[in-house]
C-alpha cells in the first residue's frame, strides 16, 4: 500500500517534538512490512528538499506555516503525488483536504489548539484558532473519518469540534523500549523537561519547582521561540546554577538524560498524549504532570507518575517522589514495565487498520503485522 503523508513538521525538524516521534515509529515499520510512504511537510534552514530513502519519499516544501497554502495550491493543480490512502496531521492549521482532496483520507489529530492559540497569541489568537482549526473541522471535515492518540482526545475533538464520536478512531503511540533503557540515575535530585519550548508548555511552573525545593536541579531539553523568554526568567529568579538548557540534542545525549534523572516533569495546558512520558517511562523515569488531556491516560496516577493538579501540589509530588526512595523504584519499575507493553509494532499496526479501513480494505495484511497487530487496535487500549 502507498501512504501519502500531510504533515507540517517531520522527524528531522528542530521542533518535531511528539509529532516526529509518532511519524517515525510509525512509519519505519509501514516500510520494514512492504509499504511505501511519502511526506509532504514543512522546510527548516538546511533541509533537504527532496530526500529518497528506498520506498520512502519526503518533499519538504516552504516552511512549517507556508507548505499549508502551497499544498493546497498543489492539490488544486493536480501535482500531488497519488497515493492508496492519504494520513493528514492536523496540528492546529487544516489542509484543507475537502477542497481539493480526491480518494481515501484520515485525519490526525493529537490534540485540540484552541487554548494554545491564546497561550500564544493572546487574545488575537481566539480568532486565529477559529480560522484555521475550528471553524474547517466543524465545516469541511464533518464527513471525514479522524485518528487521534488517546480517549481524552477524541472527547475534546468532537465536543470542540463537534463531530461524531463515531467517526474518530483511537490509537495510542508507542515507544521504543530497546533504545530507552534504565539506567543509574544522577548522585543528586534532578528533574528533565522534554519537549517542545513554547508558552502553552508553562515552563515557569517547573521554575517555580525547582524554587521550591533545595537542591533540585532541571535539564530543560528541546528547542522552541519561548526560549529566550524562560531563560530570562530563570536568570531573573537566580536559578541559573541549577537548570541546564540544552536545546536540541541528539537521540544519545536524550537517552542518557531521560535514563540519569530522579523524575520528568511537565506543566503543559495541552497534550494530546506526550511521547516524551513514555520515552521517560522506557528509562525508568517517573513523570510528574498536570491531568490535562492525554496526560491523564500517558501516566497512571500512583503507578507510572503522579497527576498534580495545582502548582502547589505539583512541589507536594515532587518532594514526595525524591524523599521516598521506595516510591520513587516503585514508579521507575512499573513506568518501564508500561512501557513495554506500548511498542510502536503495535501502534503502527492498529495506525495501518485504520488507513487500511479507509482505503476499502483492499489490501492484505502482511504476516508481520499479523504478528503485531493489537487485539483492539481501533480503541487504543492496552
Amino acid at each position: 500500500m502507498h501512504i501519502l503523508i500531510l504533515t507540517d513538521r517531520d522527524w528531522d525538524h528542530p521542533q518535531a517534538g511528539g509529532t516526529g516521534v509518532h511519524l517515525t515509529g510509525q512509519l519505519d515499520h509501514w516500510l520494514a512490512w512492504g509499504h511505501s510512504v511519502t511526506v509532504i511537510a514543512g522546510g527548516y534552514n538546511g533541509a533537504q528538499r527532496l530526500e529518497r530513502r528506498g520506498a520512502l519519499t519526503v518533499y519538504r516544501v516552504g516552511t512549517r506555516v507556508s507548505v499549508f497554502p502551497r499544498t493546497v495550491i498543489r492539490g488544486l493543480l493536480r501535482r500531488i503525488p497519488k497515493a492508496d490512502v492519504t494520513l493528514e496531521v492536523i496540528n492546529g492549521i487544516c489542509w484543507m483536504t475537502p477542497l481539493w482532496h480526491k480518494g481515501p483520507r484520515v485525519t490526525l489529530i493529537h490534540h485540540v489548539h484552541k487554548a494554545m492559540y491564546v497561550d500564544e497569541m493572546g487574545p488575537k489568537g481566539i480568532l486565529a484558532g477559529y480560522a484555521l482549526e475550528t471553524a474547517p473541522l466543524r465545516t469541511l471535515y464533518r464527513r471525514s473519518q479522524f485518528l487521534v492518540v488517546s480517549e481524552a482526545t477524541r472527547d475534546e475533538v468532537a465536543t470542540a469540534h463537534r463531530l461524531a464520536h463515531s467517526n474518530i478512531d483511537v490509537v495510542y503511540p508507542g515507544v521504543d523500549h530497546e533504545f530507552f533503557r534504565p539506567a543509574a540515575k544522577t548522585e543528586q535530585p534532578s528533574m528533565i523537561f522534554l519537549g517542545r519550548v513554547k508558552a502553552y508548555k508553562r515552563l515557569e511552573r517547573l521554575l517555580d519547582v525547582v524554587g521550591a525545593i533545595d537542591g533540585l536541579t532541571l535539564d530543560v531539553v528541546g528547542e522552541g521561540d519561548y526560549s529566550p523568554q524562560i531563560q530570562e526568567i530563570a536568570r531573573s529568579r537566580g536559578l541559573t546554577n541549577r537548570i541546564q538548557f540544552h536545546g536540541h540534542v541528539n537521540d544519545e545525549t536524550k537517552r542518557r538524560l531521560l535514563a540519569s534523572s530522579w523524575l520528568a516533569a511537565t506543566a503543559s495546558s495541552a497534550e494530546g498524549w506526550s511521547s516524551s512520558t513514555l520515552e521517560a517511562a522506557a528509562s525508568g523515569t517517573p513523570t510528574v504532570a498536570h491531568p490535562v488531556g492525554g496526560l491523564k491516560e500517558s501516566i497512571v496516577d500512583g503507578q507510572t507518575g503522579l497527576h498534580a493538579d495545582t502548582v502547589a501540589d505539583f512541589v507536594t509530588a515532587v518532594q514526595r517522589i525524591i524523599g521516598d526512595e521506595e516510591l520513587r523504584t516503585r514508579l521507575s519499575v512499573q513506568a518501564r514495565a508500561r512501557a513495554e507493553t506500548l511498542g510502536w509494532n503495535r501502534s503502527a499496526a492498529g495506525t495501518l487498520e485504520v488507513l487500511r479501513a479507509a482505503a476499502g480494505e483492499s489490501f492484505t495484511a502482511t504476516q508481520d503485522e499479523i504478528l503485531h497487530a493489537p487485539q483492539r487496535a481501533r480503541s487504543g487500549q492496552p
